[in-house]
């Protein structure tokens, strides 16, 4: 793996039915060889606003089309391996509320995304609890939205970490 990480802006989707539950995208990371369950989203591309790219995201890993997202709730920054590349990235996570639907990844133009895709999942707040050999990023999830479920949205978005 290479010492040299390119700086990133990403955006990601907390896509969240009426009934309290997230949808989580299970990934592998050929890197590290490691199963995760993580937000719709990715980076944001040239000439994006952090909302297009939000949007964007959202229909082509999961299918919806969709304008509606509060301001980010959470932040993250983290350095990490994809394909070789290493990336320096800074995420912001969007309340995305949502009607159920299936989601489906089969439009997302990224090959080497969907390649990786493994499944989603709309998950409960005791289900992410319960899952003890699953790994959630960020790694504080559950802790981070049942903030979200009993508080609400925040003033501002806070950090949640790796």
């Amino acid at each position: 793996m290479t010492g040299h990480y390119e700086y990133r802006h990403a955006v990601r989707a907390l896509l969240v039915r009426e009934d309290k539950r997230v949808l989580l995208i299970h990934t592998f990371i050929p890197d590290t060889q490691t199963l995760i369950w993580l937000a719709p989203g990715g980076g944001i591309e040239a000439g994006e606003d952090p909302r297009t790219s939000l949007f964007r995201e959202i229909l082509e890993e999961t299918g919806l089309r969709t304008q509606n997202a509060s301001d980010p709730v959470w932040h993250r920054q983290l350095k990490f391996h994809l394909h070789g590349k290493g990336y320096d990235q800074y995420e912001d996570f969007y309340w995305v509320p949502t009607a159920n639907f299936e989601p489906d990844a089969s439009a997302n133009p990224a090959v080497g995304e969907r390649d990786i895709f493994r499944g989603f999942k709309w998950w409960s707040q005791a289900e992410i609890e319960a899952a003890t050999d699953e790994i959630f990023v960020p790694l504080k999830f559950a802790s981070h939205f049942a903030t979200l479920l009993n508080e609400g949205l925040p003033s501002q978005s806070c950090d949640v970490g790796r």
